[in-house]
């Protein structure tokens, strides 16, 4: 079959590769802007992360930290209007038996994601792209370690590797840490890649050497012919028609979705970081401070710091003030850093209410493989999300349950 894929972010490459394993001609048409959102992620195969985003707890946390513009989370005044719905969706998220659902569909994902990953850089020759040196995460406050006691008994029972250390252990593993951190939790089995952005550009490489056709051009919608074949309208009325499309289009999948008689709530984190060519300082592995909600990552192209979140339209201007207020903290929690050789950058997450992407077929054509609003965990569920789209484009039946992915769940 002809399939076209909309999006050559990390997403839709891994995709593109599953669906050429399975012999199928692949095009995949992006912007123009290779990977936008891969360039700029942390680089962290997280699977060990296996709660919602919508909680009590975060609900009083987010408050606290809305108090400050530059904080690890802000919104736009301007933007509340438009996020109202989707805001009103996170707080119904939140409810027990709510939290309890989007559980039992981030779990399978992320216990898969990793062994999915191996799986494809395996198969490219590419397993190299991934380093096996574990994360941490770690607390100033002892109060807020053992808070989070019941989620690591909850980790260790689904088989996830952790170890709790002191504060002298923490050192021995991370020097360059400040003695600030009193415990931390230590996860060996999470793997990070060299680099996000460039992994992409060689999953493009490898897809064009194995035949897959790359188009840019900007994507105005989804139309249906008769006979059920599905058409890609590109801006300027050129069309592509296909056997089977996917999806991939990140943070702009919504209005595609919506052409295919889909509302889905898709809405956008925009996500900051910097990347620092010669930080002064050295880090064996990615470390996430918990209590402050962002991370340092030890890249083959310098140490990013990231995390911030920022609710606002993708056309907003960027606040590159939240920037430096991660890099001041992150310069107090590693002392030495330096900012030389640092790149600002912006993008965009495409964000869903209950921490769940959209992992199904169209409303109105089966045809038609959604592969959207994974958030913070797109490139840690990208090969695992290429294989459940793999068995939906050939009509296998898929290795875990896909109903709370499915996008009329909404």
């Amino acid at each position: 079959m002809h399939v076209v894929i909309i999006g050559a972010g990390i997403i839709g490459l891994a995709v593109a590769h599953k669906l050429l394993d399975q012999g199928h001609a692949v095009t995949l048409i992006d912007r123009g802007e290779l990977s936008a959102a891969s360039r700029g992620n942390a680089g962290i195969i997280a699977h060990v992360d296996i709660q919602p985003l919508a909680s009590p707890q975060m609900i009083l946390q987010a408050a606290r930290w809305l108090i400050d513009p530059v904080g690890p989370l802000s919104v736009r005044p301007a933007y509340l209007p438009r996020l109202a719905p989707w805001l009103a969706r996170f707080l119904l998220a939140s409810t027990p038996s709510r939290i309890e659902r989007s559980k039992q569909g981030i779990i399978p994902l992320q216990l898969m994601a990793l062994p999915a990953w191996e799986r494809l850089l395996s198969r490219l020759g590419l397993r190299r792209e991934l380093n096996r040196n574990g994360m941490l995460y770690v607390f100033e406050s002892i109060e807020a370690f053992e808070a989070m006691k019941p989620v690591y008994r909850e980790q260790v029972e689904l088989g996830i590797q952790l170890e709790l250390v002191d504060g002298t252990v923490l050192r021995t593993l991370e020097p360059a840490l400040s003695d600030r951190f009193q415990r931390a939790a230590f996860f060996p089995g999470v793997a990070h890649v060299n680099d996000p952005f460039d992994l992409a550009v060689k999953l493009t490489s490898a897809a064009s050497d194995r035949g897959a056709q790359l188009v840019e051009g900007s994507v105005s919608g989804i139309a249906i012919a008769s006979g059920d074949e599905p058409i890609v309208v590109l801006e300027g009325g050129r069309t592509i028609s296909a056997d089977r499309i996917v999806v991939a289009a990140g943070a702009w999948s919504k209005r595609l979705a919506a052409c295919l008689g889909d509302k889905i709530p898709l809405d956008t984190e925009r996500g900051y970081n910097t990347t620092i060519a010669a930080p002064g300082v050295t880090l064996s592995r990615p470390v996430m401070f918990e209590e402050h909600a962002f991370v340092l990552s030890p890249l083959r192209t310098g140490l990013r710091v990231g995390g911030a979140v920022e609710l606002a339209s993708t056309s907003a201007s960027p606040n590159w003030q939240r920037v430096e207020a991660m890099l001041a903290k992150a310069q107090a929690f590693v002392p030495g850093l330096r900012d030389e050789g640092r790149v600002d950058w912006m993008g965009c997450r495409p964000s869903l209410p209950d921490s769940l992407p959209v992992i199904s077929t169209a409303r109105w054509s089966s045809k038609v493989v959604y592969a959207f609003g994974h958030a913070h965990h797109g490139l840690t569920q990208a090969a695992i999300t290429a294989e459940l789209v793999g068995a939906l484009v050939a009509e296998q039946a898929p290795p875990i349950d896909l109903t709370p992915y499915n996008a009329q769940r909404f």
